[in-house]
Protein backbone atom coordinates (compact mmCIF):
# COMPACT_ATOMS: atom_id res chain seq x y z
CA UNK A 1 0.00 0.00 0.00
CA UNK A 2 1.41 3.30 -1.02
CA UNK A 3 0.08 6.71 -1.94
CA UNK A 4 2.70 6.95 -4.71
CA UNK A 5 0.95 5.00 -7.45
CA UNK A 6 4.09 4.75 -9.59
CA UNK A 7 6.11 3.16 -6.76
CA UNK A 8 3.12 0.96 -5.91
CA UNK A 9 2.94 -0.31 -9.49
CA UNK A 10 6.69 -1.00 -9.66
CA UNK A 11 6.75 -2.88 -6.35
CA UNK A 12 3.64 -4.83 -7.29
CA UNK A 13 5.19 -5.79 -10.65
CA UNK A 14 8.38 -6.99 -8.96
CA UNK A 15 6.46 -9.05 -6.42
CA UNK A 16 3.85 -10.43 -8.81
CA UNK A 17 6.32 -12.99 -10.14
CA UNK A 18 6.12 -14.80 -6.82
CA UNK A 19 3.03 -13.46 -5.09
CA UNK A 20 -0.52 -12.42 -5.80
CA UNK A 21 -0.54 -8.71 -5.00
CA UNK A 22 -3.44 -6.49 -4.03
CA UNK A 23 -2.92 -2.74 -4.17
CA UNK A 24 -4.39 0.00 -1.98
CA UNK A 25 -3.55 3.70 -1.99
CA UNK A 26 -4.67 4.69 1.50
CA UNK A 27 -5.56 3.55 4.99
CA UNK A 28 -9.33 3.37 4.39
CA UNK A 29 -8.85 1.64 1.04
CA UNK A 30 -6.64 -0.95 2.75
CA UNK A 31 -9.07 -1.47 5.64
CA UNK A 32 -11.96 -1.93 3.20
CA UNK A 33 -9.94 -4.49 1.26
CA UNK A 34 -8.97 -6.37 4.42
CA UNK A 35 -12.65 -6.73 5.36
CA UNK A 36 -13.32 -8.77 2.24
CA UNK A 37 -10.15 -10.84 1.80
CA UNK A 38 -7.44 -12.50 3.87
CA UNK A 39 -3.84 -11.73 2.99
CA UNK A 40 -0.58 -13.42 3.95
CA UNK A 41 1.30 -10.16 4.57
CA UNK A 42 0.91 -6.39 4.37
CA UNK A 43 3.56 -4.01 3.03
CA UNK A 44 2.66 -0.41 3.67
CA UNK A 45 4.31 2.93 3.06
CA UNK A 46 4.45 5.28 6.03
CA UNK A 47 2.97 8.26 4.17
CA UNK A 48 -0.52 7.56 2.88
CA UNK A 49 -3.10 9.92 1.39
CA UNK A 50 -5.42 9.58 4.39
CA UNK A 51 -3.10 8.74 7.27
CA UNK A 52 0.05 6.74 7.87
CA UNK A 53 1.13 3.15 7.67
CA UNK A 54 1.39 3.24 11.46
CA UNK A 55 -2.29 4.21 11.62
CA UNK A 56 -3.09 1.19 9.46
CA UNK A 57 -0.91 -1.11 11.56
CA UNK A 58 -2.51 0.10 14.78
CA UNK A 59 -6.04 -0.32 13.40
CA UNK A 60 -5.51 -3.85 12.11
CA UNK A 61 -3.96 -4.90 15.43
CA UNK A 62 -6.95 -3.39 17.27
CA UNK A 63 -9.16 -5.54 15.04
CA UNK A 64 -7.21 -8.61 16.12
CA UNK A 65 -5.44 -9.22 12.79
CA UNK A 66 -2.02 -10.78 13.33
CA UNK A 67 -1.03 -10.52 9.66
CA UNK A 68 2.73 -9.95 9.19
CA UNK A 69 3.24 -6.25 8.48
CA UNK A 70 6.15 -4.40 6.89
CA UNK A 71 6.18 -0.62 7.26
CA UNK A 72 8.25 1.10 4.57
CA UNK A 73 9.52 4.64 4.35
CA UNK A 74 11.88 6.65 2.20
CA UNK A 75 13.57 7.67 5.46
CA UNK A 76 15.63 5.13 7.36
CA UNK A 77 14.08 6.17 10.68
CA UNK A 78 14.94 4.41 13.93
CA UNK A 79 11.86 6.01 15.53
CA UNK A 80 9.54 4.52 12.87
CA UNK A 81 11.19 1.14 13.32
CA UNK A 82 10.59 1.26 17.09
CA UNK A 83 6.96 2.37 16.65
CA UNK A 84 6.30 -0.44 14.17
CA UNK A 85 7.71 -2.96 16.65
CA UNK A 86 5.25 -1.74 19.30
CA UNK A 87 2.51 -3.24 17.11
CA UNK A 88 4.52 -6.31 16.09
CA UNK A 89 5.42 -4.92 12.70
CA UNK A 90 8.72 -4.79 10.84
CA UNK A 91 10.32 -1.75 9.23
CA UNK A 92 12.37 -1.31 6.08
CA UNK A 93 13.66 1.70 4.18
CA UNK A 94 12.28 1.73 0.62
CA UNK A 95 15.81 2.16 -0.71
CA UNK A 96 17.20 -0.96 1.02
CA UNK A 97 18.77 -3.19 -1.58
CA UNK A 98 17.20 -6.24 0.06
CA UNK A 99 13.63 -4.87 0.28
CA UNK A 100 12.20 -7.68 -1.87
CA UNK A 101 14.03 -10.30 0.21
CA UNK A 102 12.58 -8.79 3.38
CA UNK A 103 9.10 -9.00 1.88
CA UNK A 104 9.65 -12.64 0.91
CA UNK A 105 10.85 -13.44 4.44
CA UNK A 106 7.79 -11.69 5.90
CA UNK A 107 5.45 -13.90 3.86
CA UNK A 108 7.37 -17.11 4.48
CA UNK A 109 7.66 -16.78 8.28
Amino acid sequence: MDDNTEYLQILSSVLSGEFETIKATGVEDALDTLQTITVDAICSDFNMKDGTGLDLLEKIRQQGLKTPFLLMSGDNSRALEQKAKLYYGDFCCKTDFDLVEKIKALVNN
